[in-house]
């Protein structure tokens, strides 16, 4: 699966190339960052979760319930930083049209 994304994939509002300052760049990479951080905690209490309704069967209930709670918060993660790039990147993703089809991806 080819996940890079060349400049000229990046849907743009209009013709003009963004410029970004180095603290922008800054802070784009500082919520990168956080979301990383996010996803692994939230998928690491998934694991953790899936691993305990394995030793402890009667509780695999409230256990299976604490991991799709995880689905929405990774979900909002994303969205946030997904909200913080188009910002810097000036993206109107309402104009942006579909993105790039994924290869490999059926």
């Amino acid at each position: 699966m080819n996940t890079k994304m060349t400049t000229s994939e990046i849907p743009k509002t209009d013709d003009q190339p963004v410029e970004l300052t180095n603290a922008e760049l800054q802070l784009l990479y500082q919520h990168l960052r956080m979301l990383r951080h996010s996803v692994n905690n939230h998928v690491a209490v998934i694991m953790a979760m899936a691993e305990l309704s394995q030793r402890h069967p009667g509780q695999a209930e409230k256990f299976s319930q604490m991991c799709l709670e995880k689905g929405p918060q990774i979900v909002n993660a994303l969205r946030r930083f997904s909200e913080s790039l188009e910002s810097a990147l000036h993206i109107n993703p309402n104009n942006a049209g579909a993105p790039p089809a994924a290869s490999g991806i059926s």
